[in-house]
């Protein structure tokens, strides 16, 4: 392997260990937050925050279109090396951003609180604290649009320990907040959502002061590249269309619950999604960790070391995921009982089914970066709109004919692990000469086998002990030594254990040496 390649894998290595400490800290203040939340809002208050986050995420689909094509656009111009064009890349997706911001705003202003106030199932005398929740979630969402151009210029840049660093601090802050309305005399739910506000705004100043001191290219400019503009929003235009169909189907079933089961459901939902995005934010760290080089070697033509990096970091991926679907799958009723004051019901059901969700969702996620890199997204953009498209109707009829609240998570997974990654098999194979056989063979096949083998174990533990607190706290740590014994055994390749062992020796080393010598 060329030297280049050599270093870029150390650097992988390196910024993946750097996300997973960001992460380890971020979910276990995350988790905790959850905890603080649900006793300081009250379930009915948690749900009412839970089905507006779902109406107003539905602007989600802006700012997931928009915060592909920033990363997109930004890296790629990294990759060139052409500093001229970075900068004209940066101000005009600033531009872009600002505008986005004012439509989304004046969308959610009316649409949104329309909705709210005439076809939402709020309780009785909480439509004025849920319409304030309503108004401040809309200050939320455009902080978040425009900071978008910042934090991708980072990941960009590879800088992930202050990525890490301002993640930790947001997590911390969200946990100060749940504890200052836990003491709050009046209406916590709009202090809660005023509170929320003023971290967001904390974050987006801190993120363009940075950036702007940090590196040459972040210098905003009151300027359009009209060229540009236009191709940023026919990218944009069609990561909207692909990202429209994940929005309906994960926040508009918030609203198909409220509307068919109640408030009480979405309480549930809101529980197993607050451990379902910890778990999905430290999987996605291998997509965070691995996406600029797979940009940026795409952009330089060197396409064998892209698919090697694709490949990898899909199987690294589902492997890691088991290291969590296991264990929670076989204590999900004692984790929520030991972590929450009061567990919503269905809450155990929903965090099992919203493991696989997550699975079925990242399965693909790092394959998808190959097409982005190239660009032409059109066709694969509507495949993918079409097909996820199935599920909010789907799952709408099934729940008008009877069926049970937990149908919706099994639509969910079943079309986004088949016929999503189908639809992504064929979008790479349209833009370049992927190893497909290869990837069944080296990825597929273990990853399948992992998946049967690492729950034997556990399942044979549960089945001869009954659930208590002792079992709890013996079958965490035995699935995840199991499954991680599993993965390396049978998930693994002999260069892929290798590689594990030298990069993880090498960071080590290289840390031990610094701090000699700085001694």
């Amino acid at each position: 392997m060329p030297e280049s390649s050599s270093e870029n894998n150390k650097r992988i290595a390196k910024n993946t260990l750097v996300l997973y400490f960001r992460t380890f800290i971020t979910m276990i203040v995350g988790l905790y937050t959850g905890r603080v939340m649900l006793q300081a809002l009250g379930v009915e208050n948690y749900g009412i925050n839970n089905v507006i986050g779902g109406i107003v995420a539905m602007s989600g689909l802006l700012t997931a279109a928009m915060s592909k094509s920033c990363s997109r656009y930004i890296t790629y111009a990294l990759g060139k090396g052409d500093l001229a064009n970075s900068r004209k890349v940066f101000s005009t997706v600033v531009n872009a951003q600002i505008i986005m911001a004012i439509l989304v705003a004046l969308a959610l202003e009316s649409v949104g609180i329309w909705f709210l106030n005439t076809t939402a199932d709020i309780p009785e005398g909480r439509l004025y604290a849920a319409n304030w929740v309503m108004h401040c979630a809309v200050v939320t969402v455009v902080l978040g649009l425009i900071s978008v151009p910042y934090s991708s210029t980072i990941v960009a840049h590879e800088r992930m320990s202050i990525y890490a660093y301002m993640s930790i601090v947001d997590v911390t802050l969200k946990l100060i907040i749940c504890f200052a309305v836990l003491y709050y005399g009046g209406d916590r739910l709009i202090l809660f959502a005023v509170l929320q506000v003023c971290v967001s705004l904390g974050m987006r100043l801190f993120y363009g002061w940075y950036c702007t001191r940090s590196f040459e290219e972040a210098k905003y400019e009151a300027k359009i590249d009209k060229p540009l503009l236009k191709e940023l929003t026919a990218f944009s235009g069609w990561n909207m269309l692909g990202s429209s169909a994940s929005i309906f189907n994960s926040h508009g079933l918030n609203m198909l619950i409220n509307v068919f089961f109640g408030v009480t459901f979405n309480a549930a939902r809101g529980v197993a999604n607050t451990v379902n995005n910890c778990v999905q934010n430290f999987i996605g760290n291998f997509g965070t960790a691995f996406q600029p080089q797979i940009t940026k070697s795409y952009a330089k033509g060197d396409y064998e070391y892209c698919f090697s990096l694709a490949s990898r970091g899909t199987k690294f991926t589902w492997l890691m995921m088991y290291v969590f679907i296991v264990p929670v799958c076989m204590e999900a009723d004692m984790l929520l009982s030991i972590w929450l004051v009061e567990v919503p019901d269905y809450a155990a059901l929903f965090l099992r089914l919203a493991m696989f969700e997550s699975l079925a969702v990242q399965s693909g996620h790092i394959l998808y970066v190959i097409i982005q890199a190239d660009g032409n997204i059109k066709r694969y953009q509507i495949e993918v709109a079409f097909t996820a498209g199935l599920i909010f109707p789907l799952t709408w009829a099934l729940f008008a004919l009877g069926a049970p609240v937990w149908t919706c998570y099994a639509v969910y997974i079943g079309v986004y692990l088949t016929l999503i990654n189908w639809v992504k098999f064929r979008g790479i194979l349209r833009v370049s000469d992927f190893p497909l056989k290869n990837f069944f063979v080296e990825v597929f096949k273990p990853c399948l086998i992992v998946s049967v083998v690492s729950f034997v174990l556990p399942l044979i533990i549960a089945y001869y002990w009954e659930d208590s607190i002792l079992r709890f706290f013996v079958m965490v740590p035995v699935s995840v030594l199991w499954t991680i014994i599993t993965c390396y055994v049978l998930g693994l390749t002999q260069n892929e254990r290798k590689f594990f062992i030298e990069k993880c020796h090498t960071i080590v080393y290289t840390k031990v040496l610094r701090k000699k010598h700085e001694n």
